[in-house]
């Protein structure tokens, strides 16, 4: 699991995002999959950002927003030739269509 909390300046939240695109990506897989499993979950958080030891940030995912989000994933991994994370997407997203 990739770690979830980030000590990250508040101005340099955008920056981050752009430059740790991989695990953003990765979170988003793992966040799918939990949401994909478990009927009872509409949303989930899968970042979280501090500042001062207090948290500013969350983002999170909604079940609807699996399947555009793994679409993205799947394309980013296999651009980077990082294929079993493009499967872990294909699998989420396989797993929200069943769930349905």
């Amino acid at each position: 699991m990739i770690e979830m909390i980030n000590k990250v300046n508040p101005d340099n939240l955008e920056d981050w995002l752009i430059r740790n695109p991989d695990k953003v990506y990765m979170r988003s897989v793992e966040t799918a999959l939990r949401l994909a499993e478990s009927e009872d979950l509409s949303e989930d958080c899968f970042l979280e950002f501090y500042w001062d030891d207090k948290v500013y940030s969350k983002i999170y995912m909604k079940r609807g927003d699996i399947p555009t989000a793994m679409d993205k994933a799947i394309e980013y991994f296999v651009d980077r030739e990082m294929y079993e994370d493009a499967v872990k997407a294909k699998k989420a997203k396989d797993l929200f269509q069943e769930s349905k």
